[in-house]
């Protein structure tokens, strides 16, 4: 009788001992309860700039705009298009916006003219269109054997060696804004980037759409900062702010995956 009562009691206190570090293993490390808590708070924060999937404002809000080589289109406004629309081109941010209506129909990356040879601002209109265009200025200069001897040449300046020739850079989907040579066509574009000798490169999916919907006499604005009547301002403002929280959240999530598999991993061996 003694002996069976020695091993409840010895029973009794391992399930109670069990049960004591079973408790204390279910303790979370405060590191991991933090990084929960603020990842928990971040997303409540996220969800405040969280504006329709599709609109304007989320693709600003979004992509780390104006940074981003991704193309925004309202097909509904393009449409509308070649009835009334204008163009504007930012310099600071590096992007084309068409306007119809008033609202933004389509948003693409530009690469205009690197300084020294600047973009000029100012109000133009399209003055002449051609679908397949060369420059009479700059591209490459070759020998007579028809090697290349200087692939950035300004015609206007460079010598042409006896028997070479000058081969103008091809200039696509051609949209002149300027008598000296500044226009819009498809070519080499980096989002964020000053690549061109002053005209405005854009890409090609865009500069079709471009050369379709326009026509001689559709206005075009070159601003050097943000225009006044960009709709999306807010939505800028709480792009920079949601890139930061974006960011926050994808750390906080690695850690808490991190933190986990090191404390499963820990339970393991002592299993």
């Amino acid at each position: 009788m003694r002996f069976s009562i020695c091993h409840r009691l010895v029973l009794v206190c391992l399930l109670v001992l069990q049960a004591a570090m079973s408790s204390c293993m279910n303790i979370e490390d405060p590191e991991l309860s933090a990084a929960k808590k603020e990842l928990t708070t971040l997303k409540e924060r996220q969800s405040l700039y969280n504006y329709t999937p599709g609109s304007y404002d989320y693709f600003v809000s979004h992509n780390q705009y104006p940074v981003t080589i991704n193309i925004y289109k309202n097909h509904e406004l393009i449409r509308l298009a070649p009835q009334n629309c204008r163009i504007v081109i930012c310099l600071s941010q590096q992007r084309g916006r068409l306007y119809v209506n008033g609202q933004v129909a389509a948003d693409w990356p530009v690469s205009t003219g690197i300084p020294g040879r600047a973009t000029p601002t100012g109000n133009f209109s399209i003055r002449e269109k051609k679908a397949s265009y060369a420059s009479n200025r700059y591209g490459k200069i070759f020998d007579k054997d028809g090697k290349c001897v200087n692939s950035d040449a300004d015609a206007f300046s460079d010598h042409v060696p006896e028997g070479g020739h000058f081969a103008g850079s091809p200039m696509p989907y051609w949209m002149r804004l300027t008598g000296d040579g500044v226009g819009i066509h498809i070519g080499k574009v980096r989002a964020g980037h000053r690549l061109s000798h002053g005209c405005i490169r854009t890409p090609g999916e865009m500069a079709r759409e471009l050369y379709r919907i326009t026509s001689v006499g559709t206005k075009v604005a070159v601003v050097e900062d943000v225009e006044s009547q960009f709709p999306a301002l807010h939505a800028l403002t709480a792009g920079a702010t949601q890139n930061s929280i974006e960011k926050r959240i994808y750390e906080l999530e690695k850690k808490i995956y991190d933190l986990e598999m090191k404390r499963y991993l820990a339970e393991q061996s002592r299993d």
